[in-house]
């Protein structure tokens, strides 16, 4: 099987990488080896490889910097899946597509399951729900994967964040509203290269849910620097996009197809176990 992978030395994308079978014949692109919101560029990459899929990792991911670039937001979240879509159909491919809970306003009280209504209420999730409708439309067969509050060895993150703050002393306040599931990027490509074969909307996402409070509490004790650490609500901060407050993803259609991620909290420590060896 020939697989494609776009954005390859994103998070997600390096994932994809460090965790695929030798017996894949992988293709992975950078940004700069394949710009997935030129049309003319993604016809030719496709025509001349003929992938069986396309795994589509690139995506414009700064949430608040989103809201000042929209442009570039939509031409990457927006526009590019719909592109890659087209391009899948005509060679027979399909596409795997990364999506994200901020479809949706966060009002739910309980998790959101794959057949609940988006209402995105910032510029990232409005362009992030965008490109699911180009690529459903594009009449290319495809997984869309809704994941969460990544994490993993590629690229900035929270809890590297939240781990450079407390391991440098500065004192730091984190919202103790938001509820989410903290998903490592490697548990998530593991679990997509085993959903090759599904079609359709999935969440995929660890077990269990918590607080953006409830994540730097874990690194700051793993640092011991809990002392550092002060909760506060979001209306306290000023970010410049607004932010769901409740959209923890449900994970049921997944267990109900025999596939599961490990807890939120044992895929973080494992994940704080690499920042240390790497200190050593």
């Amino acid at each position: 099987m020939r697989i494609l992978i776009t954005g390859a030395n994103g998070m997600v994308g390096s994932a994809l990488r460090a965790t695929a079978s030798s017996t894949v014949d992988l293709i992975a692109l950078e940004r700069n080896e394949l710009d997935v919101t030129n049309r003319a560029q993604v016809d030719e990459c496709v025509d001349a490889l003929q992938p069986d899929v396309i795994i589509n990792a690139a995506a414009f991911t700064a949430v608040d910097s989103a809201e000042s670039h929209a442009a570039d937001a939509e031409r990457v979240n927006g526009v590019a899946p719909g592109i890659l879509g087209a391009a899948a159909r005509r060679v027979r491919a399909k596409v795997i597509h990364f999506s994200t809970d901020y479809v949706f306003d966060g009002e739910s009280e309980v998790p959101y399951t794959e057949e609940a209504a988006p209402n995105p209420v910032n510029v990232y999730g409005r362009t992030k729900l965008q490109g699911e409708h180009a690529l459903r439309q594009s009449g290319a067969l495809h997984l869309i994967i809704r994941t969460q509050w990544l994490f993993g060895p590629a690229g900035k993150n929270f809890p590297s964040t939240m781990w450079l703050r407390a391991c440098r002393g500065v004192a730091t306040r984190v919202v103790d509203d938001q509820f989410g599931v903290p998903t490592h990027a490697n548990d998530l490509a593991r679990a997509a290269w085993t959903l090759l074969g599904h079609e359709g909307t999935l969440n995929v996402v660890s077990e269990g849910f918590t607080t953006w409070f409830g994540v730097a509490t874990r690194v700051f004790a793993r640092a011991g620097a809990s002392h550092l650490l002060s909760p506060c609500k979001s209306g306290e901060l000023r970010t410049p996009a607004k932010r769901p407050l409740r959209s923890v993803l449900s994970a049921a259609r997944l267990a109900a197809l025999g596939v599961s991620l490990p807890p939120w909290d044992e895929a973080l420590d494992r994940y704080l176990d690499r920042l240390v060896a790497e200190e050593e």
